[in-house]
C-alpha cells in the first residue's frame, strides 16, 4: 500500500512537471515555432567561411585578378597577373616601383596593414594569416630592387617572389614602350559588355608612362555589377499570431575592387579634372621626394610633372564635357560631379561585404576628399576607410527592417544611395578593378602602345587630339585653346 501511495504520488509529480514544461514550451513557440499558427524565421545567413572568403580575396584578387573571384577558390590553383613576370624567373613578378617608400606601402596596402607597420626603413616584415598564407617583405640594400615580398600562398603555387623595383635597377626596361607614349591616359573611357551582357564603362585612372617607369594601365568601373559580383540572400518572417508576413532579399556586393592605390588614384585624378589649376598649383607648392611631401599618383616624380600639367587637364576636362563622360560613366552632369566632390568628397564601397551569420553584414567603403593647404589636397586622404556593419533585419518588429540592394543600380545612375543603413544620403560608388592585361583576357601580355582590341573605344585623348609625335608629348597653352576651340567652340 505504501509503495503504491508512493507511486502516485511519483506520477502525479511527473504529470504536473509534465505540464509545468507543457506550458513553458508552448510559450516559446508563441515566439518562434514552425507550425502554422506560430513563426517561420530564417536566422541569417550560414556562411561560417565568409570573413575567411573576405581576408583571402583581398589579398589574393591583388594578385591574381578579381575576374579569378570564385566562392570555392579553397581547392582551385590561380595564375598570378600582378605586376610582369621576370624573363629570368616564371615564378617571379616585377612591380615597377619609383621608391623605396612606395614599395613599402604596396605591400602594406597588400596585406592590409597601416602605413606605419612597414616603411621604407624596415628591413623585414613577416604577415601570416591562416586564411591566406604568408607574405615576408625584405628591404634590399644593393641596388638591384626596393624591396622583395617571399609569397607562399597554396592556392598561387606559380608565385614565389615579388620584387619592387624601379626600371633603372636591374637590366628591364620596366615593360615600358622605349620611349614611346602609351596608347591610353588618364581618364580614357572603354565599354564592353560584362558577362550578364550589359554595356559598362572602364576608365583609366592610371596609364602606362614611360618617363615613370611604368609599363601597365590601371582601369576602374562604378557601372552596375554583374551577377558573380552580386551575392544574394532571402530572408523570410512569419508569424500568423502576430500577423507578421515578411520576406525580403538582400543583395550586397562581392569579389569587387580591392586596389587601395588605384582607387586613391581615382579621386585624385577627378580632383584634377574638376580643379586643373588648383591641382597643378597644390603640387607645385606641396609635391616632392620626401616623405613629408605630398604624393602625385601614388609614386609619380614632380620633375615630371610638365607631362601632366594643368593645360592636359583643362583639355581633359573640355573632352569629357564633348563625350559626356560624368553622364555615361558616373550618372551625372560634370557640375552635380563637381558639387560632390567639393562638399562632400567621394565615397566607394570596395572589398566586397562580410556576412557571417546574424541579422548584420559589414560593407567597406572607401571616402576621399580634399583638404587644402599641405600635403593632403588633392584628395590625398590620409584614412580613408573604414567599415559599416548594421542589422537589417528585426525578427520582433519588422517596421525596422533595412532594405540593402545594390542591384538597383543602373547605368543611368550606377551610384547606391542608403540613408538607413549608412546614415548619411551620400551617393556611393560601387568599383571594380583591372590592369589593361587583365581586360585583355583571354589574350596576355598586352602590348601599351596599342589599342585594346576586345573593348569599345569610347572615348581615348589620341583618339581626338594629334599631338604630332609617338612621344611623351608636354600641353602648351595654344595646345588647349585648340582643343577648347574644336571641341567646345
Amino acid at each position: 500500500m505504501i509503495m503504491k501511495r508512493n507511486y502516485y504520488f511519483l506520477l502525479l509529480a511527473a504529470l504536473v512537471f509534465g505540464l509545468s514544461f507543457s506550458v513553458t514550451s508552448c510559450k516559446s513557440d508563441d515566439d518562434n515555432s514552425n507550425d502554422d499558427e506560430g513563426e517561420v524565421f530564417t536566422d541569417g545567413p550560414q556562411n561560417p567561411d565568409d570573413e575567411t572568403a573576405t581576408k583571402f580575396w583581398s589579398v589574393a584578387g591583388e594578385l591574381v585578378g578579381l575576374d579569378e573571384y570564385t566562392d570555392d577558390y579553397k581547392s582551385k590553383e590561380f595564375e598570378p597577373t600582378i605586376g610582369i613576370e621576370d624573363p629570368n624567373n616564371s615564378q617571379v613578378r616585377i612591380v615597377y616601383t619609383n621608391s623605396a617608400e612606395a614599395a613599402a606601402e604596396r605591400f602594406a596596402h597588400l596585406v592590409n596593414l597601416d602605413a606605419e607597420q612597414v616603411t621604407e626603413v624596415t628591413t623585414e616584415k613577416e604577415w601570416k594569416d591562416d586564411a591566406v598564407g604568408t607574405l615576408t617583405y625584405k628591404k634590399i640594400t644593393d641596388g638591384t630592387a626596393w624591396a622583395t615580398v617571399d609569397v607562399k600562398i597554396k592556392q598561387i603555387p606559380k608565385l614565389e617572389k615579388i620584387i619592387y623595383r624601379s626600371p633603372t635597377q636591374g637590366d628591364e626596361n620596366g615593360g615600358v614602350t622605349g620611349g614611346k607614349r602609351a596608347y591610353y591616359r588618364f581618364g580614357d573611357v572603354l565599354s564592353r559588355n560584362n558577362a550578364d551582357g550589359k554595356l559598362e564603362y572602364w576608365i583609366c585612372v592610371r596609364p602606362a608612362f614611360d618617363p615613370e617607369g611604368k609599363g601597365d594601365s590601371h582601369w576602374i568601373s562604378v557601372s552596375p555589377l554583374p551577377k558573380d559580383n552580386l551575392y544574394t540572400w532571402t530572408y523570410k518572417n512569419v508569424n500568423k499570431k502576430k500577423k507578421i508576413n515578411v520576406q525580403r532579399t538582400y543583395v550586397l556586393p562581392t569579389g569587387i575592387c580591392t586596389s587601395e592605390e588605384h582607387m586613391q588614384n581615382l579621386a585624385e585624378m577627378l580632383f584634377a579634372i574638376i580643379h586643373p589649376d588648383t591641382w597643378y598649383d597644390n603640387v607645385d607648392k606641396y609635391a616632392g621626394d620626401t616623405k613629408k611631401s605630398m604624393k602625385i599618383f601614388h609614386d609619380f616624380h614632380k620633375s615630371k610633372i610638365k607631362y601632366h600639367n594643368s593645360h592636359f587637364w583643362w583639355s581633359v576636362q573640355t573632352l569629357w564635357f564633348y563625350k559626356d563622360i560624368c553622364e555615361k560613366v558616373f550618372g551625372m552632369s560634370f557640375i552635380s560631379l563637381w558639387n560632390l566632390i567639393d562638399k562632400d568628397g567621394l565615397y566607394l564601397l570596395y572589398n566586397g561585404k562580410t556576412w557571417k551569420s546574424g541579422s548584420a553584414p559589414t560593407l567597406y567603403q572607401a571616402h576621399y576628399f580634399n583638404t587644402p593647404g599641405g600635403i593632403h589636397a588633392n584628395m590625398q586622404t590620409e584614412k580613408p576607410f573604414s567599415k559599416v556593419t548594421k542589422a537589417v533585419y528585426n525578427e520582433k518588429d519588422p517596421s525596422k527592417d533595412i532594405e540593402l540592394d545594390v542591384s538597383t543600380c543602373t547605368l543611368e545612375k550606377p551610384y547606391y544611395v542608403n540613408e538607413k543603413f549608412f546614415g548619411d544620403s551620400h551617393p556611393r560608388f560601387i568599383v571594380r578593378y583591372a590592369t589593361a592585361d587583365q581586360l585583355f583576357k583571354p589574350n596576355r601580355n598586352y602590348d601599351n602602345s596599342k589599342v585594346l582590341s576586345n573593348l569599345t573605344q569610347y572615348y581615348v585623348y589620341y583618339d581626338l587630339v594629334d599631338t604630332g609625335t609617338n612621344k611623351p608629348e608636354v600641353t602648351t597653352e595654344e595646345d588647349e585653346k585648340a582643343i577648347t576651340k574644336k571641341y567646345n567652340p
